[in-house]
């Protein structure tokens, strides 16, 4: 499986959640790819998200490998939960899944755009929405490889 995380960079990166983040990756090369890149463009992060939103309509993105945007919420997901969601992703036989991280002031127009997967009820800045996310992931493929998450 391939998952390709876009963060829309409202200010420079601190260097370590760059470096937290290349640790999951690093850890998670055993398990699936994994990619992120950072947005410092509107446009571009327009572009990408019609493109997605394109893809989202065309097939079933809540059970498949479609993209879905990373918000917020009151409804997130505990560990084993996403693990599920993580395996399901992977039976679907997309391949690749796609998630976005907005700025703040992105989040709004958004939301009618792509299905929302919540990872915690706080509200985070960007670069450390993506770290946890990564760490969801790791997470998840350790519970569903019954591999134990603390060493």
């Amino acid at each position: 499986m391939k998952y390709e995380i876009y963060i829309f960079e409202e200010a420079k990166t601190a260097s370590f959640y760059k470096k937290a983040i290349a640790e999951y990756e690093k850890r998670l090369s055993r398990y699936c790819k994994i990619s992120c890149r950072f947005i410092r463009k509107e446009k571009e992060w327009e572009k990408l998200l019609d493109s997605a939103a394109a893809m989202a309509s065309a097939g079933d993105a809540q059970n498949g490998g479609g993209p879905c945007l990373i918000l917020p919420g009151p409804d997130s997901v505990s560990s084993e939960d996403f693990s599920e969601k993580l395996r399901r992703w992977e039976m679907s036989g997309q391949g690749k899944k796609l998630f976005f991280i907005p700025g703040a002031h992105f989040a709004a127009p958004e939301k009618e755009k792509l299905p929302i997967l919540n990872l915690s009820d706080f509200t985070m800045n960007t670069a450390m929405t993506a770290m946890i996310l990564y760490e969801q992931i790791y997470r998840g493929y350790r519970i569903m490889n019954h591999h134990p998450y603390h060493k």
